[in-house]
């Protein structure tokens, strides 16, 4: 009696993992949009002012994970930076940015009426 000899599987027997889609975005597409004037409450927008006027002004590469992310200007133009400050603990941005970026359903829904 013989006995077939079974074969190992190799890597070119196994099928090729399916990569997982994602949308590709091209470089120098606009960023999402920003907050406008009229939705951003006018004690923010006023510490936004006050607090872009101490940013760092920082490049994308000199960013940390303790610094403020909220990026300034069109990034297609040399004038584009981060703000640069110290973010809050758990937070992307610094307080005044924090207070633009993360706002309540109900606070915007009711600024639109």
């Amino acid at each position: 009696m013989t006995a077939t000899a079974v074969r190992p599987k190799t890597a070119a027997d196994a099928k090729p993992a399916t990569p997982a889609r994602r949308q590709i975005i091209p470089a120098g597409q606009p960023l999402p949009p920003q907050p406008s004037a009229n939705e951003i409450s006018p004690e923010a927008l006023a510490k936004v002012n006050e607090i872009e006027k101490k940013a760092k002004k920082l490049g994308l590469m000199e960013l940390t994970e303790r610094t403020c992310k909220w990026p300034v200007g069109d990034p297609a133009t040399e004038d584009f930076w981060f703000c640069g400050l110290p973010s809050q603990q758990g937070k992307p941005y610094c307080e005044a940015h924090v207070g633009v970026a993360f706002q309540p359903m109900s606070s915007r829904r009711d600024r639109r009426r």
